[in-house]
């Protein structure tokens, strides 16, 4: 019988956000795809061109959803190679999360409107720009403090949550 070991409860609920914010990647990430490739003139765009922010949102998107399942999955049935199996996939949606947060500050920062006119796609653009790197930074918090529970679960096989109560002795009363 596989060893057991004793992962938090609230794993599950960082799973289901990064579930979460995989899903939200793909749906911002078709909004930025109507808006960029088909609505904006591309020259306006900044120095990150769109082609490159768009890669990286669809590519992954997948890795934060795989992280997010293993991590519920690994809750429930918490074997070791269950745990080792999210964890893996938690670093790679931290480097993927860096990566995009390095990406995306970057074309937030280079993004603007060359004209000083209004123009609602500039608008929108930036908006869709900065709510992608809020949603990195999320993916970056829930996925450090998911491999921090998991390489404590590791470490500690025998770990329970009666373990942090005080030891109850039997003393006996002196008369």
């Amino acid at each position: 019988m596989p060893r057991s070991y004793t992962l938090r409860l609230e794993t599950r609920a960082l799973g289901a956000v990064q579930i979460m914010n995989g899903l939200l990647y793909y749906a911002l990430g078709f909004l930025c795809y109507a808006l960029f490739l088909e609505e904006e003139d591309r020259k306006n765009t900044g120095s990150i061109p769109v082609i490159v922010t768009l890669i990286y949102v669809f590519g992954s998107s997948p890795f934060f959803i795989f992280s997010g399942s293993t991590s519920v999955r690994a809750q429930k049935h918490s074997t070791k190679y269950k745990l080792i199996s999210s964890l893996v996939m938690n670093i790679l949606a931290v480097c993927f999360s860096v990566l995009g947060a390095i990406l995306l500050s970057i074309a937030c920062f280079t993004y603007h409107a060359d004209t000083n006119e209004y123009i609602w796609t500039h608008l929108a653009g930036s908006m869709l720009l900065q709510y992608l790197l809020f949603t990195t930074i999320t993916e970056i918090i829930c996925a450090c403090i998911t491999i921090r529970w998991i390489a404590v679960a590791l470490s500690h096989p025998e770990y329970s949550e009666t373990s942090f109560n005080y030891p109850q002795s039997t003393m006996s009363e002196s008369r």
